[in-house]
């Protein structure tokens, strides 16, 4: 079989958990079996240049306005001149978005298609959205969910066969953090998230106040960018805490931030499988996180962290009290945390099912031969 020619399509270039695990994706695919290329529709972050960096080829087809028609049927031209010049066995699409434009291009060009989806529990809230993806969804040819959660939810909402939808969990290389070692020297709360609606920063800043009552110099860490970062900020102001704040913006070497905190807090509305979690068990750090998506899939509650529901503040700054205040208990729950994402959750696992998928679709196609 000839090498099998993918382009994995994403509409940003930010990195998020998404765009993290493609990298990752990219530093252990196997170079003598697949050729990767990687495009994106908006220019703003290093997505791209990541991509390049790895020695890979990295493509963008520029939007500038997400619904300008013009823009739009000129990126739709440029994708499918890429499949049709490129001679693209397969295309991988990620988000609502590229879903959707990808689609319609790959249908055209005759490209399998394979979506990484569902990454969200409010999926099918937005109804134009869902029927949409209800009207597209048989042209693709695989599904893969990050979690079983999610999977449970494409078939619930009925609009993809079960046949079709596969579930891969999110992994990391298991050397991530060899080397590092927490350096916390006073209480460290750090969350690692784009800032939007999904990923609820002001449950943490609600939970402050009662935190910095049993422990005043506590520091809070909130690292990334987004829409909703100026909001936040006001709330801190308002709050009266800013002294306790630290907004760092988008890190690229994240085991910087997560060495020195105390306690990891991820407090969305919804998930899929997060990549700041996977990287701050593998770091030993203890996590107190949001019972949605496929987060307990990855967090034992009450073993590796401790799991609440959305939207209850007071009982993230109990939980957070909790770990501060029984440093054995949160070094207990750190350490098998780090042994859960080692034996459940490599990223070599994770590529090889990515790799038999790819192979199994090619087999079905007939491609690469």
């Amino acid at each position: 079989m000839n090498k099998l020619k993918l382009l994995h399509l994403n509409a940003g270039t930010n990195l998020g958990g998404t765009e993290t695990m493609l990298l990752r994706f990219l530093d252990k695919v196997n170079k003598t079996c697949f050729q990767v290329s990687v495009g994106a529709f908006f220019n703003n972050g290093p997505l791209i240049y990541e991509v390049q960096k790895r020695g890979f080829e990295g493509v963008l087809f520029k939007i500038k306005n997400r619904w300008n028609p013009l823009e739009i049927l000129s990126a739709f031209l440029k994708v499918y001149r890429f499949l049709k010049l490129n001679k693209i066995d397969i295309i991988h699409l990620y988000g609502f978005y590229t879903n959707l434009l990808g689609r319609i291009v790959a249908r055209l060009a005759k490209t399998p298609i394979v979506i990484t989806g569902l990454r969200m529990e409010k999926f099918g809230q937005n109804g134009f959205h869902s029927l949409l993806e209800r009207m597209t969804s048989d042209w693709s040819d695989l599904y893969i969910s990050v979690s079983g959660r999610g999977r449970e939810l494409m078939l619930r909402k009925q609009w993809v066969v079960d046949e079709k939808v596969i579930v891969i969990h999110s992994g990391i290389d298991i050397n991530w953090a060899t080397g590092s070692t927490l350096e916390t020297q006073y209480p460290r709360v750090g969350m690692i998230a784009a800032f939007n609606q999904f990923k609820a920063h002001e449950q943490i800043v609600l939970a402050a106040p009662r935190i910095l009552k049993s422990y005043p110099d506590t520091k809070f860490i909130l690292a990334g960018e987004g829409e909703t970062k100026k909001r936040i900020i006001k709330l801190i102001t308002s709050l009266g805490i800013n002294a306790n704040f630290d907004l760092l913006g988008d890190m690229q070497d994240v085991r910087q931030i997560l060495s020195k905190l105390s306690v990891f807090v991820l407090a969305s509305h919804t998930e899929g499988l997060p990549v700041s979690i996977l990287e701050a068990m593998a770091l030993g750090l203890p996590v107190v996180a949001s019972k949605v998506g496929g987060i307990p899939e990855l967090v034992e509650d009450g073993i590796t962290g401790i799991l609440i529901e959305p939207n209850h503040p007071e009982e993230f700054a109990s939980a957070i009290i909790q770990l501060l205040s029984n440093s054995e208990k949160a070094k207990r729950m750190g350490e098998l945390g780090r042994l859960r994402v080692r034996k459940e959750f490599a990223l070599e696992k994770m590529t090889q099912k990515l790799e038999h998928c790819y192979f199994d679709l090619a087999m079905k196609k007939g491609l690469g031969k």
